[in-house]
Formats: C-alpha cells, sequence, structure tokens
C-alpha cells in the first residue's frame, strides 16, 4: 500500500506529528509512506491512501490551505482510503458557554469536507512555543488567556505524544485494510 501523509503547519508541530505516522507506516511490510507537504502538489494518484493533517488554528479551524486542497482533490479523494488528522493543544474538549469546544469537535468539520467519510480520524496534541509566535498570534493567545484563565502571560506548552502518534498510524493501516 503507497500511503501520502499530507500536511500544512504554521510553526512546525503538524509535519513533526506527519513525519511520526509516515515512520510508523513504514515499519509495516506491506507499506510505503511518504510525507509532503499540501503546497508540494503531490499527485494523489499515486497513492492508494492518503492521511491529510492540519493544526487548528485561529477560530478553533483547520487550515484553509489544507480545505482547499481537499475540496480541490475531493474527486480524487473520494476513491482513497483517506485519514485524517488535527494537531491541538486542546485534545479533550470542554463544555465553555453553552457550546461544546476542543477534542472531536475540532474533526467534524474536516471530516465533513469530504465525499466519503474518511476510515479514521483522530486529535493529536501539539506544542506551544512562546518565542515562535507571529505579534498577531501572541497578542490572541494573550486575549485569551487573560479571558479564560486569568493569566498575562503565554506558557510554554508540549503534548506531543510518539506513542499516541504511532497509535494512530497503527489504526488507520487496520482501517485501511479492511
Amino acid at each position: 500500500m503507497h500511503v501520502l501523509v499530507v500536511y500544512d503547519t504554521v510553526y512546525g508541530s503538524t509535519g513533526q506529528i506527519a513525519g511520526w505516522i509516515a515512520e510508523r507506516l513504514n515499519g509495516f511490510a506491506d507499506v510505503a509512506a511518504i510525507v509532503s507537504r499540501f503546497s508540494e502538489n503531490p499527485n494523489l494518484e499515486d497513492y492508494d491512501a492518503v492521511i491529510i493533517g492540519s493544526p487548528i488554528y485561529r477560530n478553533d479551524r483547520i487550515l484553509e490551505s489544507i480545505k482547499n486542497f481537499v475540496t480541490e482533490n475531493k474527486e480524487a479523494l473520494a476513491k482513497k482510503k483517506v485519514g485524517i488528522f488535527v494537531v491541538a493543544l486542546d485534545t479533550g474538549g470542554a463544555y465553555y458557554f453553552g457550546r461544546l469546544t476542543g477534542g472531536l469537535e475540532y474533526l467534524k468539520e474536516f471530516a465533513g469536507l469530504f465525499v466519503n467519510p474518511p476510515v479514521y480520524g483522530k486529535v493529536l496534541g501539539g506544542e506551544q512555543i512562546p518565542t515562535r509566535l507571529s505579534a498577531e498570534d501572541r497578542e490572541s493567545l494573550l486575549n485569551f488567556y487573560r479571558r479564560v484563565m486569568g493569566s498575562y502571560e503565554i506558557p510554554y506548552r508540549y503534548n506531543m505524544d510518539k506513542p499516541k502518534v504511532w497509535e494512530y498510524a497503527t489504526r488507520f493501516y487496520r482501517h485501511a485494510n479492511r
């Protein structure tokens, strides 16, 4: 099985996770997996399966670049086994002022972009490095931390977990081979 792991990233975590997914998939004897950023315009016809990843970014959404990639390749993706993943700090979710946020809520809109539902999807942990943030992202996060946490600092947060990423890849492999 030839698998493409395609992604976009803002600060790098999603790319690292895409690499971990391919690393695990390549551990199966019948799999050849490669990683490609969406902007490299990979030829989907060369693959039996495609895994697509995006960070959760402003307004708790996947990146527009990934939405556009899925939309532009809708017909080709309908013929493939597809997996999706999002990278976020909030992998568990919460009920906040009348609505569910975080966790699996992040996957709903993403999964709805496809003609055929993805065979597997998961929310995977990310990383927040305050010193790497753009001025706009820093201001947005400061507002969030002030409002929700009562804090005037953006903390460093690391929620990446390679064993969980490998578990995701293994489960995708099993579902894609059914």
